[in-house]
């Protein structure tokens, strides 16, 4: 059965997750999260996108952003996996694939969608069990928006209308957990479902499989 495909929109808002493969620590230690910035880094000056929120864990990274071009995500993903893939097989021999299947590119509606989808993003670590408050975790855009911290991997958005618009919607609530790691779309029902319906109009042509 052929894959469903990616329909990207220009200048469209994603959350975009990528794992490992049977969920290998990829991020071992603070050299190695250093190296994966520097790769995001460069990848953002080769293939533009608008990183609004992310958190790099031990074995999947999460991104919240806007793309600039339809062809940007891709190329941009496929640069920071394969040059850590890299990394990886020098740095700890590592042979064979690194990441599981193809990353997940989830549309999102509107800036009250992608900043309650970041906020759910940056507390991942408090899900996780590795720390108790997400301004302990150094790995996240959550000090950017919440303590005034900068970080030039961050591109800050004007927010309107402001997240708690969405009411119920918020990181800790199993209709959270529905919409942003479940649904093939995050906004309301006629998005999800319109989202739906352009996938299947489209046929598959990406190349970028990383």
């Amino acid at each position: 059965m052929p894959r469903l495909a990616r329909y990207v929109e220009e200048n469209g808002y994603y959350h975009v997750i990528s794992r490992s493969i049977n969920q290998t620590w990829v991020l071992q230690d603070p050299e190695d999260f250093t190296r994966f910035r520097t790769l995001v880094r460069e990848a953002k000056a080769k293939f533009p996108i608008r990183l609004h929120h992310y958190v790099l864990m031990n074995t999947h990274f999460h991104f919240v952003l806007q793309v600039v071009t339809k062809h940007s995500l891709a190329q941009h993903l496929a640069y920071v996996k394969w040059y850590y893939t890299q990394w990886m097989r020098k740095k700890y021999r590592w042979r064979g694939p690194l990441w599981r299947e193809r990353y997940k590119s989830l549309p999102i509606e509107n800036e009250a969608y992608l900043a309650a989808c970041g906020l759910y993003v940056e507390f991942n670590p408090v899900r996780a069990g590795i720390c108790a408050d997400p301004a302990e975790y150094a790995y996240s855009s959550y000090r950017v928006y919440h303590l005034g911290h900068t970080d030039d991997l961050v591109d800050r958005y004007t927010l309107a209308p402001p997240p708690q618009t969405l009411g119920p919607l918020t990181y800790t609530t199993p209709t959270a957990k529905q919409i942003f790691s479940q649904s093939p779309a995050i906004g309301n029902t006629f998005f999800v479902e319109e989202h739906r319906r352009k996938r299947l109009l489209v046929p598959e042509r990406d190349s970028h499989k990383l």
